[in-house]
């Protein structure tokens, strides 16, 4: 199977030099996974284990359901602590630190010189570290006019699209950083961190915050230099906005205009050469820059974030979510400025819409930011998926699952057939990844024996068999056992980085856990002793997965706040601890929401409320941006036009996006591509995956070759064609003449019965 391939080219690919990274992915490579699925062992003995206290919340109105813990104290002694092999550059990571993010936008400034972009958004920004040249903070901004298509752009779709990277339009330095300095990183948050470059008795700090109006840079006791590789043109003092804040205007040669704020008592900037601007002592000032000029950036200047709180709440079907600025400064309007992305600026509550400005800029990937007079923003998502839990459901289907006693007993003799397997040789493999989806695989067809069927003697030989499989990955006796990294704070597999798809550093942690949990939940729904058995060994495994993808806030000391799921970009980065030249990633948004989905159920079996609307919450986020941004409409007006047809993103990255994948493209045309988007499918793939998006990209991409597919991927395809044409899905999948190496390895034909016939697929 390609899924299986993932590793080998991915890490082939990130481990080339990143600075030299091709902006078209590699093709697939044919290596084999290493997993043994036939290896076999006695049921692993139970380690001692500490409990974690969880803590199951209600849901008041009004309260904040992102203030409390998922769980209070230490993980599991059955963890073993070590050191990471990669150390976070210009971070303190010893025992009293807080957690440091592995998958969010600043990453790449703690990994390898610090020199990789990062992307906070409007701006990109980089460590310029290069001999002879002015070295500092570098920064730019792209128009859309600017992106790069290829490989071929005269074709229609293209298969990528980037920004081009490291322009230095401006670098903020002062006198005596050199290619030498080091940029010390501190008060590490989500959607926050604080730069700072020293040198001698003087420094300049960087609060660097997702959506920041400026690029703001804070010296002390230090003379400040800017330099333009582009060039400036004209450089002139505009007006003093008051007593201690000068405005000036750069001219790029370009034809660029950035404005350029002083605020400090008796600074001034000069014009030294074309490429050059110096203040004329060491003084202590803040220096804002931004793109374009405007009566708003004038009444906002002075004034900078410094860190986001995030805030929400849910009633019923209907959930907010809200950034809280810090800042510090002052400006006329008494009011910073900040941008935000079009699956939040269409959704703002009307308090946040009065503070709009009539300032626009393009993002690299996600279509026209706009910004905001405002120290706050709150957006409303009014349909949750509340009503969507257990049973097969689609945006389409006019009732509740209903079931003949013949579609029954076609459904019966698939899982009796699927549940001779042997569970626990076929989930105990090398892959953390791989491993799950057996296990919600299996767990899957015991909810389907159990809820649909209502059979004791299926359920009863299937469950003590699921239990045992898990109760090895809970003990942590599985081949390549978890381990609590103490560097970055975070539970990882003691494999080499090398395998498992880089889950040792990060990479992909909530696809792999994501199945393990929605397994756990399956299972737990049918028996919940499950989770009280061997001194709550299961929930605890599972609430020790969940601190580690998706603690709620940053008052957890093991695991650091939501270290997948991004609430600026309205998805997840898969992309761990390794530098990239375009920043994170991500290529499956089915198992981004599938994990949010395992988190909504498992919340529901162990009645904690709160974690339940977090991931209601998430996933109508996930549903607003992944349309915009990975799922394509013909009429989507937030991409290229000549992108959208590929109707999935492939491979979204920060700035840019590849149809591709890590693993290839297709074994007949590009089937991987569209079914990395689809697997698995579950009751919530229709909240996302639309019928008239579904049948667009059926129509244009799937139906012409569907027939011709030869493997596995063909019934991830078909099972996806239920979410549009359940009948022509169900038949498939209940002919006569069935194959069972036409469907994936983490598929079953029970499942899908179930599913097609219960969204009307048998009517």
């Amino acid at each position: 199977m390609g899924l299986v391939k993932r590793l080998a080219s991915r890490l082939e690919r990130l481990g080339v030099d990143p600075k030299q990274q091709e902006h078209s992915l590699q093709k697939p490579i044919d290596t084999p996974s290493g997993s043994d699925s036939t290896y076999n062992r006695p049921p692993a003995q139970i380690p001692p284990t500490k409990p974690q206290k969880v803590l199951a919340q209600p849901i008041d109105n009004g309260v904040n359901i992102f203030s409390g813990a998922i769980a209070e104290g230490d993980i599991p002694l059955l963890y073993p602590k070590k050191q990471h092999d990669v150390k976070p550059k210009g971070c303190s990571y010893g025992p009293s630190d807080k957690p440091i993010q592995t998958n969010n936008f600043y990453n790449n400034l703690t990994l390898e010189d610090q020199s990789f972009p990062i992307w906070p958004l409007p701006y990109s920004m980089w460590l310029s570290k290069e001999p002879g040249q002015v070295n500092g903070f570098a920064l730019n901004h792209t128009d859309a006019g600017q992106r790069v298509f290829g490989p071929d752009p005269g074709c229609n779709p293209v298969q990528f699209y980037f920004n081009p990277p490291r322009i230095k339009s401006l670098v903020l330095s002062g006198e005596g950083i050199c290619e030498d300095t080091v940029l010390e990183l501190s008060n590490h948050q989500k959607m926050s961190v604080t730069g700072k470059m020293a040198v001698g008795s003087g420094s300049i700090v960087f609060p660097l915050v997702q959506g920041m109006g400026y690029v703001t840079a804070i010296y002390t006791n230090l003379k400040p230099i800017i330099s333009s590789q582009v060039g400036i043109k004209e450089f002139s003092k505009c007006i003093e906005l008051n007593n201690s804040t000068k405005k000036y205007i750069a001219r790029l040669f370009n034809d660029v205009v950035w404005s350029v704020y002083v605020i400090g008592d008796s600074t001034q900037l000069v014009l030294q050469d074309p490429n050059t601007i110096v203040g004329d002592s060491n003084q202590s000032c803040t220096i804002q820059v931004c793109k374009g000029d405007s009566p708003y950036y004038d009444s906002s200047a002075g004034m900078y974030q410094t860190s986001v709180k995030l805030i929400g709440q849910v009633d019923g079907q209907k959930g907010t979510y809200s950034f809280a600025y810090e800042t510090q400064g002052n400006s006329q309007s008494g009011k910073g400025m900040v941008w935000c992305l079009p699956h939040q600026h269409e959704v703002l509550d009307q308090q946040s819409n009065q503070c709009k400005t009539d300032l626009v800029l393009d993002s690299p990937t996600k279509g026209v930011m706009k910004a905001f007079q405002t120290n706050s923003l709150t957006m409303i998502e009014s349909e949750l998926p509340v009503d969507i839990n257990w049973l097969p459901w689609s945006v389409s289907s006019k009732s509740e699952p209903c079931y003949s006693d013949s579609e029954k007993e076609m459904i019966r003799n698939a899982a009796r057939a699927e549940s001779q397997q042997d569970i626990v040789a076929m989930a105990n493999i090398d892959s953390m990844y791989t491993s799950g989806k057996i296990l919600d695989k299996f767990a899957y067809i015991l909810y389907v024996c159990n809820d649909i069927l209502q059979d004791n003697e299926l359920t009863g030989n299937l469950l003590p068999r699921i239990k045992e499989a898990i109760n090895i990955f809970a003990s942590n006796k599985q081949k390549f056992p978890l381990v609590y990294d103490s560097t970055w704070k975070g539970l990882i597999s003691s494999a080499d980085p090398g395998a498992d798809f880089g889950n040792s550093n990060y990479n992909d942690h909530h696809f792999h856990y994501g199945y393990h949990i929605h397994a756990i939940a399956l299972v737990a729904h049918v028996d919940p002793s499950i989770l009280t058995e061997n001194n709550c060994l299961v929930r605890d495994y599972a609430i020790t997965l969940l601190r580690d993808v998706a603690t709620p806030n940053s008052n957890d000391k093991l695991f650091p706040e939501s270290r997948s799921f991004d609430w600026f970009h309205g998805h997840s980065f898969a992309h761990g601890i390794f530098a990239s030249g375009d920043g994170k990633d991500e290529e499956s948004s089915s198992e981004d929401y599938h994990f949010a989905y395992g988190m909504k159920l498992f919340a529901k079996v162990i009645g904690d409320r709160n974690m339940e609307a977090r991931a209601n919450l998430m996933l109508s986020v996930m549903r607003r941006a992944m349309n915009k941004y990975m799922l394509f409409l013909d009429d989507n007006n937030d991409q290229p036009a000549n992108f959208i047809g590929n109707k999935v993103a492939g491979i979204s990255f920060e700035n840019k996006i590849d149809f591709s994948t890590y693993f290839g493209r297709g074994s007949i045309a590009n089937e991987w591509i569209h079914g990395i988007h689809m697997l698995p499918i579950t009751p919530i793939s229709s909240y996302i995956r639309s019928p008239r998006f579904v049948q667009e990209e059926w129509e244009r991409h799937l139906q012409p070759i569907i027939d011709s597919i030869p493997d596995g991927w063909k019934g991830i395809l078909m099972l996806n064609l239920a979410l549009y044409d359940p009948k022509r899905s169900y038949q498939w999948f209940a002919r006569s003449d069935w194959q069972d190496n036409l469907i994936d390895n983490g598929m079953s034909r029970t499942w899908s019965l179930a599913f097609t016939g219960g969204i009307g697929g048998s009517k």
